[in-house]
This record gives structure tokens, C-alpha cells and sequence, in this order.
């Protein structure tokens, strides 16, 4: 991809004379153009406006990003189909004040406008349902549009960028994909980007580049069948290459199989539900996952409030060390139960984690780790919930007959001797199919297929913490001296009051780039000669 330069607020461009020699600034550089990188940059701002008093702030920001997002990302970037949706409400995502709920009614002309005049079905849908909602203003239960949330993010980071710039810091944004970091002399950085002939030198880095991707497994990568969620999801047309795909094959064989269950795969299964075009030309959808079910979307249970008596039990008992697997064994037969009395997680999440969060602070540290190493991910399973739309669509497709759950583990994909693909199960059976959609998540930084992070493990200035989801990070969220990590990349910490089992939640990474802004502000308003050598 070629790299490119937008100057934010005016400067000198990567490679020209001038650029990054200005030793009395302060070089700051932000890997990833998501809510994460972006959120720091924010509360960065805001510190360095308070405590200006008149004072210009010699510090230059360089924003670096594949495609050159500014705020959005890959999840909520700016060519995304409007069909998408959040999997999470408004009133969530708003939890500890990011602003979102002020800025939907301040610019609501602007994106309610935006997705009347798309033509997408599936959009157009969604606005007929939420209409009266829209009207008169009431947002904090929907699931919006991932490109709504993306605007917010975008408008955020013109708005920061403007207060930087008015505190004196030089604002750019360098779109190219950064593929290397190495230490350099006077314990600054060298930031190797694609498209840009000169690296970038940054005396402080914040890695945040969103969520990773693992590669397809061997031999299945180029098969037209194989998804990604990207692949399948991010993409306008995506599901008429589906439907062209499935109308190869002979009636009665035309299966697709997706693997996981979680947020991915639900939206994958909506994708394919609404999708005129394939399902002319569906026979079945099979979704293969440890836990057999998805998602919950919508509240169907009884209007008495639940109780959770195991997870309750655990503290009032006090019988024995309070463990991670008993936590869990508790939180699996609250719902369990919840679910045998005709309620969804929909209903009784906010009672059960509340439950749950209580039980965890009781853990010792060590068990604390357990779960953020181990058990996290029995949570996830049984916590998972999706939106409303997305949970319908797959009721739709079950209801046709064309949905089927097989709880399962996945043993390997390789291409078949008819042109499919197969899945191998890991009971032996095996599982072809026209189309198979990988939404297994992501397990391992050290196999991950962005090139800094790969590049920054094997260099070993970065390193895997202990359940290899994330980094090893110090008490200020550093992988290194002057190296933040912020965003999905700080899964597995688990330390002092830090228990992450996963980051991709707004409000936490809202929270917590808060932190990380802190430690570079105290860091940028030393006197900037020697920062490197106080690092």
C-alpha cells in the first residue's frame, strides 16, 4: 500500500528536510488510527490544555495508520457497509463518559440523514424499526451503526487535533502501515513504515493497532471459500461473491459452515440471513463451536428479577479458598439456571456480572491471574450476548430450517477432493462445505499476521505475556521504556488492579487511555533535551 502524509495542522512531511530533526520537540508517535490510539490522544489534549497557562507545548504527533483512519480503525473505518451494527448499546459504550450520547444529539441531522440515503435494505430496515426511538431522541438502548460510532471518533480526533495544535503541538497523520520498530541511539525509536522512504524517529510510541488477526491456516488461505470476518463482513457487496460461490454447487450441497460463536459469527449469520441473493441459493448454514449456542439478543425471560444464588453463595459460605475454577463453576450454574427459567443473558447480565465482579475481588492474586490466563474464557462464553437485529436474523434463518449448531471442536481445515473445503472435527468427523467463515478469534501474538507486532516479538523488544493473547506491559501500561500499549493488545495483564481479559470494550479502553495519557503527559512536560536518557 503507498503511504501518504495529511498534514493535520501544518509541518514538514517523513523524508523531507527538516522533519523529525527538531530536537527541541518532543516525538510522539501513535501506531493505529482506532478509538484506542485515538482516546489517548484525547485525554492527552485535554491534560496538556489545562495545564498550558500560555505556554507553547514543543511536542510534534504523528498518527499512523494502514489506511489512514482517524478514529475508526478497521472495525468502524469509513468504507464499512452502514449495516453493521455495534455490539453494544449506546448507554454501554457512553458508561464512563466518553461523550457519545452528546454527540448523536448534536449531529443527529447529520447521521440520521446519511443512512436514509443509503439504499442498503438492511439499513433501511433498521431505520424503519427505530424510528419513533430516532424521533424523539432516545439512543442509550440502541445498537447503531458501526459507522455512526466510527463519525464520533472521527470528529473527535479533528476536535483534539485542533487543541493540540492550539497548545503549540504540531499534528500529522501518515497513512502507511507500520511494519518495524527498532531502539535507537539516545533511547528514542525508529518506525519503519510502508510507502514512506525515511522511518519515522519517535522519542515515545503508543502501539495501539486494534484488534490482531491470526492467518488462515495452511493451504486454504487463496480458496474462494475461505472468510475471514473481513472478508465476509467488510465488504458491500461480500454476499453476492457468496451467493455466485454457493449457485457453483449442485442443490442439496450447498453448506456453509462458520466457525465460533461469538460477536464475529453472529454477524457473519446476519450477513448471510439477509442476503436475498444467497438464499436463493442456501441449503444450510452449520455453526461450529465449543458451546453449541449463540449469542442471546434479546430479552425474553420473566419480569421478576433474578437471583444469583451460587455466585451469592461463594461469599456468604466462605468455606476454603475462594478459587478461578470456583468462580466459574459458580458463574455456570447461575446461568445455567437462569436459562432453564426461560431467561436470556440479555436479562440477568447486569445482576450476574455485578454478582461476579463482587466474587472476583475476593480472589487471591494468583487466582486472579488463573482466570485472566485460563478461565476468562469460559466467561466469555457464557456472558456473550449480541444486539437485537443480528439475534433475529439468526431466529430467521433457524426458523427456515437452514441453522444448525454442532457443539464441536475444530481440528483443521483443508480443501477437499470436490473443490470445497473441509473441516476436521476433532472427533474425526469431518465437515465439507461451498463457503467456510473462520471465526475463531484470535489466540497468539507470536502467530499473529500484522507485521509490527511479529517483527516486535521476534525482536524481543516486545514479549508475550504469559497467555500469549497480549504483551507484558509494567504498571504504566509500558512493553518497553517510552513504549505504550493501549487497545486489545493488553489481554492477559493481570497486575496490581489490572485484570484484562479482553479490551474491546469502549468504556474500559476510554478509562484506561486516560492512564496512558497520564504517563505521557509527565513525560512530555519535563524539560524535552534528555527525555531518552531519563526513560
Amino acid at each position: 500500500m503507498d503511504g501518504g502524509v495529511r498534514m493535520a495542522h501544518g509541518s514538514t512531511v517523513p523524508g523531507e528536510s527538516g522533519y523529525g530533526r527538531d530536537r527541541l520537540r518532543t516525538r510522539l508517535v501513535v501506531i493505529g488510527g482506532g478509538p484506542s490510539g485515538v482516546s489517548v490522544l484525547a485525554h492527552l489534549a485535554e491534560q496538556l490544555a489545562a495545564a498550558r497557562h500560555g505556554r507553547t507545548t514543543a511536542v510534534e504527533v504523528t498518527l499512523v495508520d494502514r489506511t489512514g483512519e482517524t478514529g475508526g480503525g478497521d472495525g468502524f473505518g469509513i468504507g464499512i457497509p452502514q449495516a453493521l451494527l455495534l455490539n453494544d448499546s449506546v448507554a454501554t459504550i457512553d458508561a464512563t463518559g466518553i461523550g457519545f450520547t452528546a454527540w448523536l444529539h448534536e449531529h443527529q441531522t447529520r447521521w440520521v440523514g446519511r443512512l436514509a440515503d443509503d439504499t442498503d435494505p438492511r439499513v433501511r430496515t433498521w431505520l424503519a424499526e427505530h424510528r419513533t426511538d430516532l424521533d424523539l431522541g432516545r439512543f442509550g438502548h440502541l445498537f447503531l451503526p458501526r459507522r455512526v460510532f466510527g463519525d464520533f471518533m472521527r470528529d473527535r480526533f479533528e476536535r483534539t487535533a485542533r487543541r493540540l495544535t492550539a497548545c503549540g503541538v504540531v499534528v500529522r497523520v501518515v497513512r502507511g502501515e507500520a511494519r518495524s520498530v527498532l531502539p535507537d541511539a539516545g533511547h528514542s525509536f525508529r518506525v519503519a513504515v510502508s510507502g514512506i522512504a525515511e522511518p519515522l524517529t519517535a522519542d515515545l510510541i503508543v502501539l495501539a493497532p486494534g484488534c490482531l488477526d491470526t492467518g488462515a491456516p495452511p493451504g486454504v488461505g487463496a480458496h474462494p471459500g475461505y472468510y475471514t470476518h473481513g472478508r465476509a463482513c467488510g465488504r458491500p457487496d461480500s454476499d453476492a461473491a457468496m451467493a455466485r460461490l454457493l449457485a457453483g454447487r449442485p442443490v442439496g450441497c450447498r453448506r456453509m459452515v462458520v466457525l465460533g460463536s461469538a460477536a464475529a459469527a453472529s454477524e457473519v449469520i446476519a450477513v448471510v440471513a439477509a442476503s436475498p441473493a444467497v438464499a436463493q441459493v442456501l441449503d444450510e448454514v452449520m455453526v461450529v463451536s465449543t458451546s453449541g449456542r449463540l449469542p442471546d439478543g434479546q430479552p425474553t425471560g420473566p419480569d421478576a428479577p433474578f437471583t444469583c444464588r451460587s455466585l451469592m453463595g461463594l461469599r456468604r459460605d466462605g468455606a476454603g479458598e475462594l478459587t478461578s475454577a470456583r468462580l466459574v463453576d459458580a458463574l455456570r450454574a447461575d446461568v445455567e439456571r437462569s436459562r432453564a427459567q426461560a431467561y436470556t443473558i440479555v436479562d440477568v447480565e447486569r445482576a450476574v456480572a455485578a454478582e461476579f465482579t463482587a466474587s472476583f475481588r475476593l480472589l487471591t492474586p494468583a487466582q486472579k491471574r488463573r482466570f485472566v490466563d485460563v478461565h476468562y474464557a469460559d466467561y466469555q462464553r457464557l456472558m456473550r450476548h449480541t444486539s437485537p437485529p443480528y439475534a433475529s436474523a439468526a431466529a430467521r434463518l433457524a426458523a427456515s430450517g437452514r441453522l444448525r449448531l454442532v457443539r464441536a471442536r475444530v481440528a483443521g481445515i483443508d480443501p477437499a477432493s470436490s473443490g470445497e473445503l473441509a473441516v476436521r472435527l476433532s472427533d474425526g468427523a469431518r465437515l465439507t462445505a461451498t463457503a467456510v467463515f473462520d471465526c475463531r478469534g484470535f489466540a497468539d501474538v507470536g502467530q499473529t499476521i500484522n507485521p509490527l507486532v511479529r517483527d516486535m516479538v521476534a525482536s524481543g523488544l516486545a514479549r508475550p505475556n504469559r497467555s500469549r493473547r497480549g504483551l507484558v506491559v509494567d504498571e504504566h501500561l509500558q512493553a518497553a521504556p517510552g513504549l505504550f500499549v493501549m487497545g486489545p493488545l493488553l489481554a492477559g495483564t493481570s497486575q496490581g488492579d489490572d485484570h484484562i481479559w479482553s479490551l474491546k470494550n469502549v468504556a474500559r479502553i476510554h478509562v484506561l487511555a486516560a492512564r496512558v495519557a497520564a504517563g505521557l503527559f509527565d513525560l512530555l512536560t519535563q524539560d524535552t533535551v534528555g527525555i531518552g536518557e531519563r526513560r
